[in-house]
């Protein structure tokens, strides 16, 4: 039981760290797209009159098609992903935000449970009633051991609840990047082009070569 403890326990930091990686970059690539997003524009009257020019209003990153994918999954996750059609998307952002939500209530329970037992065991009183499950042994443990499992219980706690926060955050980036990404231009004229070049240049001596062609 000890042993299957600190596997548990120990698997937590290696998680963390890649869903911090994770985030970081897409935060990254959806600032490098946002700060790339065209203002929306305000059609001014067609009467040619002395009234004071409209200017353009800046787009809030929430404009447009988007924006409101990135609005809906941080309301909801996954509904950005319904909103932009890629209904595959969806199961994948409902099992990791479940997951991290299970880990956050679980280790929330569990290291209410170790801190009340420590408690319990300073002030020679009577145990908790409710036992998560896997956490009967520690009842018959020493006060100090019950207090490092308590340490250990609230580090695994606080990193779900960061890493709950980041998945949230990144089941919004990924339902902005692809409705950015189903706007994108794939017009069929879109192609490259290699073939031979002469240069009939009547000034310079004839000259050969290959060429490309975006």
């Amino acid at each position: 039981m000890k042993l299957l403890l600190q596997h548990y326990v120990s698997m937590f930091p290696a998680m963390f760290r890649s869903m911090v990686v994770f985030a970081v970059m897409s935060l990254f690539f959806l600032n490098s797209i946002s700060s790339q997003a065209v203002a929306d524009s305000v059609s001014i009257d067609t009467l040619n009159i002395d009234a004071p020019e409209s200017k353009e209003k800046k787009g809030s990153i929430f404009a447009g098609r988007p924006g409101k994918a990135l609005l809906y999954s941080l309301v909801v996750p996954g509904a950005g992903q319904i909103y932009n059609k890629s209904y595959l998307r969806v199961p994948f952002v409902w099992a990791a935000v479940g997951g991290l939500g299970y880990l956050v209530v679980r280790n929330t329970e569990v290291y209410q449970f170790r801190r009340d037992l420590y408690i319990s065991k300073i002030d020679n009183s009577a145990p908790p009633v409710k036992i998560p499950k896997g956490e009967a042994d520690l009842l018959t443990q020493s006060a100090a051991s019950v207090r490092s499992n308590r340490d250990n219980a609230n580090t695994a706690k606080q990193q779900a609840i960061v890493g709950f926060t980041l998945v949230w955050l990144a089941n919004g980036v990924d339902a902005f990047v692809d409705a950015h990404l189903k706007d994108f231009d794939m017009d069929e004229d879109l192609s490259i082009d290699f073939g031979p070049k002469m240069d009939d240049d009547p000034y310079a001596p004839m000259r050969m070569g290959v060429f490309v062609q975006f």
